[in-house]
């Protein structure tokens, strides 16, 4: 299995890389964007997950490791493919669509081609109970926050776009009774408040 590949790249395309490592070439599939970003470069890490098929092996690669922990969610999903995957990391970044799945944003989703109506309420419904562990995965390497249900709401707050003292005072404002107690439930009613206060971070979810 192989995990992560470091070294530099010598050939690209749209939607992949071919990175030189230990005298091999490995041709690695890639989120347009980081096919883009990355082209030429001297070095370039990717964390990696192989796809065996029976006509083929195939890597396909992420610069984050929430990239590809959102890639392997979204290909948990019924008719959701690695192909299709990547094309949505291609077009959202991975705490976007932590975000439309926490929301129930299906509309961010279905504007990425291939996916449409139909595919993506069924991402937000077959991911709606990861999301928030997904979003506080993201957050956590950056943070001192410990694993508690409040500690895990700011923790998705941040991931979705919103800084510490937006989501911790926002989190403070939450009423016991309007929640269930869980990180979901903490999230859902702290967006409620932040919505209507129209916080800065809201925007760059």
């Amino acid at each position: 299995m192989i995990a992560r590949l470091r070294g530099p790249v010598v050939d690209a395309g749209d939607d992949y890389l071919v990175i030189e490592a230990g005298g091999v070439g490995y041709r690695i599939r890639v989120p347009e964007v980081t096919a883009a970003g990355l082209r030429g470069s001297k070095e370039a890490i990717l964390h990696t997950e192989m796809i065996v098929r029976q006509d083929a092996i195939l890597l396909y690669g992420f610069q984050t490791g929430a990239e590809l922990k959102v890639f392997k969610l979204l290909t948990s999903v019924s008719r959701v493919g690695p192909q299709l995957a990547t094309a949505i990391l291609s077009r959202l970044r991975a705490d976007q669509v932590a975000g439309a799945v926490l929301t129930g944003d299906a509309r961010l989703l279905a504007t990425v081609p291939g996916v449409g109506k139909t595919g993506a309420e069924r991402i937000v419904l077959e991911l709606k109970k990861k999301a928030v562990s997904l979003a506080a995965d993201i957050g956590r390497s950056d943070s001192g926050f410990g694993d508690t249900s409040q500690g895990d709401a700011i923790l998705g707050l941040m991931a979705l776009g919103y800084t510490q003292g937006e989501a911790a005072s926002a989190v403070g404002k939450t009423d016991i009774l309007s929640h269930d107690g869980t990180a979901a439930g903490i999230i859902r009613e702290a967006l409620r408040i932040l919505k209507e206060k129209g916080e800065p971070g809201e925007k760059r979810v």
